[in-house]
């Protein structure tokens, strides 16, 4: 049986560019992986890692499943799994590396590139890929979340990226090239992955049984841009239920901004206190509100109060990606809408 990238779903040309690589010899230099969240990027880097320390490896890029390093993976399922926990995960190989953000942090540390103060340079990353691979031929770290690179934490990676060990390959993955220090990009090889196709992503969805039809799953991987993990978001949000409440409060002309306001963040603080959990809440909310605003555009008696509504909306969405103050948005929002 075989492990490689053909169990990758929806990024066929990317793989293909990889084995044309390998083929020519030319799998050299750092990757950066980048593309929207929740499309594979990471399952991909593992799949490519898993075939790439195979010791019966090949231009096809198939791992054979049965060699002393393959059976070091078979024993992780959760490397594939779309519901990847990272605080959890330890890497299953003895050459593979893995770094991301935690959870609870805004930014990569850099600590996990260079080690801890009392270790510094003994420990972390840079220290690890150093080292002589244990089982021969190759070590591979991989470096989630490069979105959310420190300056110094970034700045601390340069060299290695600059000058990688021998027999070593460093995956960055981040989401775009624009979030990304020109240092960074430009010491590294870029690969673009694309969204998941809808008919892989409904398939996925009926898969994994997260839907009840396949007419749900259709429209599911149309309203999530072919990402599973914005999918995933929809179902856990409770979409169409939200979807009726918010077009419910924002038709008339005149709404209590107060209820509305608190309605919407007892609904973001239902995922707990973790930013990266509420955030994707508030961004369906505001993503729903703009929606149904530009719809409201094309009717004369309400196209100017929508448009001023919708500039509003999308300023919430700016704000957010800088990092605000979840309720201080939302209430803003949400009072300033009322009196457009």
């Amino acid at each position: 049986m075989q492990y490689g990238l053909e169990n990758i779903l929806g990024h066929d040309k990317v793989a293909e560019h990889f084995r044309r690589a390998l083929r020519r010899g030319r799998l050299v230099g750092p990757l950066l992986f980048v593309g929207p969240s929740g499309i594979g990027k990471r399952r991909f880097a593992f799949a490519l890692a898993k075939a790439l320390l195979c010791k019966d490896h090949n231009d096809e890029l198939n791992a054979c499943g049965t060699c002393e390093s393959c059976k070091l993976f078979s024993g992780a399922p959760n490397v594939t799994d779309w519901n990847f926990d990272t605080g959890k995960f330890l890497p299953p190989h003895v050459d593979l590396y893995y770094a991301a953000k935690p959870a609870e942090r805004s930014e990569f540390p850099l600590d996990l590139i260079v080690g801890d103060k009392e270790h510094r340079g003994k420990s972390g990353l840079i220290y690890n890929i150093s080292r002589t691979a244990f089982l021969g031929h190759r070590k591979i770290a991989v470096i989630n979340d490069a979105d959310y690179f420190s300056d110094e934490a970034a700045n601390a990676l340069l060299k290695t990226l600059e000058e990688p060990p021998n027999d070593s390959v460093l995956i960055l993955i981040g989401t775009s090239t624009a979030k990304q220090l020109p240092t960074i990009r430009s010491r590294c090889q870029i690969i673009r992955f694309a969204p998941l196709p809808g008919d892989i992503l409904a398939a996925l969805l009926l898969e994994r049984q997260m839907v009840s039809s396949p007419e749900q799953a259709r429209r599911l991987a149309e309203q999530s841009g072919g990402s599973i993990e914005r999918a995933m978001e929809l179902i856990d949000g409770n979409v169409e239920e939200l979807r009726s409440s918010i077009i419910k409060t924002l038709s008339p002309q005149h709404f209590d901004a107060v209820r509305f306001a608190a309605e919407i963040n007892s609904y973001i603080d239902a995922k707990g206190k973790e930013a990266e959990h509420r955030r994707p809440r508030l961004q369906l909310v505001l993503q729903i509100s703009a929606e149904f605003f530009r719809n409201r555009m094309r009717t004369a008696e309400v196209a100017e109060i929508s448009a001023r509504r919708l500039e509003r909306t999308l300023e919430a969405a700016e704000h957010l990606e800088r990092n605000a103050n979840f309720p201080v948005i939302v209430e803003a929002w949400a009072m300033d809408t009322a009196r457009a």
